[in-house]
């Protein structure tokens, strides 16, 4: 995908991404695919409290205000990983966090990647006897299926020659909103409608009738202090 797809505005990134491929090359000849199906948007400095980058550039989050189409890799408490995609570019800190993809090729190294770290148990078994469409349901999982880690930070997501990019999918016939999940329930920004998904897919999770919406849910900038300058931006790693 070139660069302009990835400079699109936070909300028609998100659903423009929904039906797009996630690349993962190696190890050695690997290879493995999978069709983005469930995104989250998040709308950066002075917009969004639910952002990393809501005020402002840290050592964390400073990919964020880099250019558009770089993987934004971090680390939950959980010591699994979460892979957003810039977009936009520049002073924003804007991206959009990959929450699901359904296995297009190397679903078998996906399974193995999962079982891995996986105890024996419910998930483990119905890992083993099929049930593809959870082997990247999830962020974590996600990340997990595609070796996907903070040595990523920083991959340019445009370039086909690198281990990890975004390459152009058959478009979604239907892309439905909800709210976001996992976030602080007593954030502002908590009820908005910023969760992309694929309407068929069985790999997106799962929300309630009265969540959903058509379309996505344009809220007031919320009011921050001044925004730092904004730190150099790690080199690029493949």
């Amino acid at each position: 995908m070139g660069r302009w797809f990835f400079e699109q505005p936070v909300l028609a990134a998100a659903e423009a991404l929904i039906g797009c491929l996630l690349v993962r090359r190696g190890p050695g000849r690997a290879l493995r695919v999978g069709r983005i199906v469930e995104a989250e948007a998040y709308g950066g400095v002075g917009l969004d409290p639910s952002a990393h980058s809501f005020g402002g550039p840290t050592k964390r989050c400073r990919t964020m205000f880099g250019p558009a189409g770089h993987a934004y890799v971090y680390a939950t408490q959980g010591a699994c990983h979460c892979l957003n995609v810039t977009v936009e570019g520049g002073e924003h800190g804007r991206a959009v966090l990959l929450r699901a993809a359904e296995p297009v090729v190397g679903a078998e190294l996906m399974r193995l990647r999962r079982l891995e770290r996986l105890p024996e148990g419910p998930t483990q078994r119905r890992l083993l006897d099929g049930n593809e469409h959870e082997l990247a349901q999830g962020p974590g999982r996600l990340c997990l299926s595609f070796d996907v880690d903070l040595r990523l930070d920083g991959t340019d997501l445009t370039d086909w020659g690198s281990s990890l990019y975004i390459a152009q999918g058959e478009p979604c016939p239907r892309v439905l909103w909800t709210r976001r999940i996992g976030l602080n329930s007593q954030s502002p920004s908590y009820a908005w409608r910023w969760r992309a998904l694929d309407a068929v897919s069985e790999a997106v999770s799962r929300a309630s009738e009265n969540e959903i919406g058509q379309h996505a849910e344009v809220p007031e900038p919320a009011t921050v202090p001044p925004v730092p300058p904004v730190p150099p931006v790690p080199p690029t790693r493949d």
